[in-house]
C-alpha cells in the first residue's frame, strides 16, 4: 500500500510512544533523526511498512533498546489470558460451522489489541466486552463462508501473526484450524514494536510448527527466510493478521494468488479508504 501523507505524523507519534521512557534528551535525539528521514524519504512511492521498518531501526540504534513494548506487551498478553478459559467455553455446544466462525471471528477481535494507531484505543479493561462486540457482530466485508470452504480442503495452513497481545485469541482459531489441517505459524524472529515475536507466542501456549519470518513487519516477501518462503508457496491457504500485512500484501497479486485470507480491524483512515471500508470496520477477506 501507497504512503498517504498522514502516516507521516502518525508513525511519529508512534515512535514517540516507544521512547516515551526514554530521557528528554535521547527523545529530542530520536524526533530529529526520524523527522530527518521523514523529510527524504516521504512520497507516494515509498510503502508504509518499508518507513516504519527504518524509523524503527533508528530507535533501536539511538536507545539500545530491541523490546520497548515489552510491558504493554507482557500487560495485554496476560489481560488475553485471563480470558482464554471463558471464551473457549463458547465454542462448546457449537456445530462444526459455527465453532469454526466463532473461532474466526474471536481471532479477528484479537486484532483491536494494537498500541498507537491513529484512530485507535485500546481498553484492556473493557476487553472481554470488546471481543463479544466483535464476535456477535458482522465484519464490514465478510468471506467467512469460503475461507471456511477453503480449510476444509486445506492440508497445509501458514498463520501470519499480528500483534502480541491478540495471540491468545489467536491460539484459539489456530487450535480449530488444527482440527482441518497442518498448521505452521509464523511470528516476527525478535521483538519488533508490539508485534508478536517467536517469545512471545511460546508465552501464551502456542506449540507446533513456528516458522520465523524475519523482522519486518507485515510481510515484506524478499526479506523473508528462504524456508518461510517456501511455507507460503506450499501452503494451501494463508491466515494474514491485521493492516501491515494488508499493507504489505495488497499490491503483490503475485504471490497472493487468490489464497490468502485477511483478518484485522481498519484502525486508521489510510487503510480503511484504501480497502473500502470505514475507520474501526471489521474485515475478513479473501485476497
Amino acid at each position: 500500500m501507497k504512503l498517504y501523507p498522514e502516516c507521516g505524523p502518525c508513525m511519529l507519534r508512534r515512535v514517540l510512544m516507544f521512547c516515551e521512557n526514554e530521557s528528554e534528551e535521547t527523545r529530542y535525539q530520536v524526533v530529529r533523526e526520524v523527522c530527518g528521514l521523514f523529510s527524504e524519504r516521504i512520497s507516494p512511492d515509498m510503502s508504509t511498512t518499508a518507513l516504519a521498518n527504518e524509523r524503527n531501526r533508528i530507535l533501536e540504534k539511538i536507545t539500545k533498546d530491541s523490546n520497548p513494548m515489552k510491558r504493554l506487551k507482557e500487560e495485554s498478553m496476560d489481560a488475553a489470558l485471563e480470558l482464554y478459559p471463558r471464551l473457549e467455553e463458547r465454542l462448546g455446544g457449537l456445530d462444526e460451522g459455527e465453532r469454526f466462525r466463532t473461532a474466526l471471528r474471536m481471532a479477528l477481535a484479537g486484532n483491536i489489541i494494537e498500541f498507537g494507531a491513529r484512530d485507535h484505543q485500546v481498553n484492556l479493561d473493557r476487553l472481554e466486552e470488546e471481543i463479544m462486540e466483535i464476535v456477535e457482530g458482522k465484519p464490514e466485508i465478510d468471506d467467512s463462508d469460503e475461507i471456511y470452504g477453503r480449510v476444509k480442503k486445506a492440508g497445509r495452513i501458514l498463520y501470519v501473526t499480528d500483534n502480541a497481545g491478540e495471540l491468545v485469541l489467536d491460539k484459539i482459531f489456530i487450535n480449530e484450524l488444527r482440527n482441518y489441517a497442518d498448521v505452521t505459524v509464523a511470528p516476527l524472529s525478535r521483538p519488533v514494536q508490539d508485534d508478536a515475536s517467536v517469545e512471545d507466542v511460546k508465552r501464551v501456549g502456542i506449540d507446533g510448527d513456528i516458522l520465523p519470518r524475519g523482522d519486518f513487519i507485515g510481510v515484506w516477501f524478499e526479506r523473508t527466510p528462504e524456508e518461510f518462503q517456501k511455507a507460503w508457496k506450499d501452503a494451501d491457504l494463508i491466515i494474514a493478521k491485521g493492516m501491515a500485512c494488508y499493507e504489505t500484501l495488497v499490491d503483490r497479486t503475485d504471490i497472493l494468488k487468490g489464497k490468502v485470507a485477511l483478518l484485522m480491524k481498519a484502525k486508521c483512515r489510510p487503510v480503511a479508504d484504501d480497502i473500502g471500508v470505514p475507520v474501526g470496520a471489521t474485515v475478513v477477506k479473501l485476497l
